[in-house]
């Protein structure tokens, strides 16, 4: 019965790519004097029909002599997140030894994540981070001030590249201030990557 009502509630659990599922049913009572249920035996969760972090799944059996009960199920989806895999001063360049791919719990996920070490690899952490600390957007430098970066301007297929310095710290889609190193002009643009911004032409 344990089984047949995690079966059930997983069927409703939406996941994203790379997310893990966690369920588990509670025991039942076995003071509880249950036949075999040779018949139909049914599930359903009552109400909305919702499938919660604690959920209920009420089982039928429909036979005679039948029965019925409720089987509390928890439900965990854990999410990919780039964290520390050692202690990591401020201001270093991230590289692939410094981060680790960890699975937790995405009620307790705060801030905004990542779900692949590669987006990192490269920029640079504004504060100290522990082992096992998610690394967050807020935490980075993409685009420091004094980096030099290229400049992608872009308008459908036409694509032109150049080289300029940073005015100022960025993290992910950030609009930072780039001075031009061809032209000398100061100008607006959006960071994409380390060491990389775009504008439109």
């Amino acid at each position: 019965m344990r089984q047949y009502a995690e079966d059930y509630v997983r069927d409703f659990v939406p996941l994203a790519e790379g997310d893990r599922l966690e369920i588990e049913a509670a025991s039942v009572d076995t003071r509880m004097q249950l036949t075999e249920c040779h018949g139909l035996l049914t599930a359903d969760i009552r109400g909305a029909g919702e499938v919660r972090r604690n959920t209920h799944v009420h089982l039928k059996c429909h036979e005679q002599p039948g029965w019925e009960l409720f089987v509390p199920v928890r439900v965990r989806v854990l999410k990919p997140v780039v964290t520390a895999e050692v202690p990591i001063s401020r201001n270093t360049l991230l590289q692939a030894q410094h981060l680790r791919l960890d699975y937790q719990d995405e009620v307790l996920i705060r801030g905004d994540v990542f779900s692949d070490p590669n987006q990192l690899i490269g920029t640079r952490n504004k504060r100290d981070l522990r082992p096992g600390q998610p690394v967050l957007g807020s935490q980075l430098c993409v685009v420091c001030k004094g980096d030099k970066v290229t400049i992608v301007a872009e308008q459908g297929t036409l694509s032109i590249r150049t080289e300029g310095v940073a005015q100022e710290d960025g993290s992910f889609n950030d609009s930072v201030r780039i001075r031009n190193l061809n032209s000398g002009r100061e100008i607006s643009a959006r960071v994409t990557a380390s060491g990389m911004v775009r504008v439109n032409l």
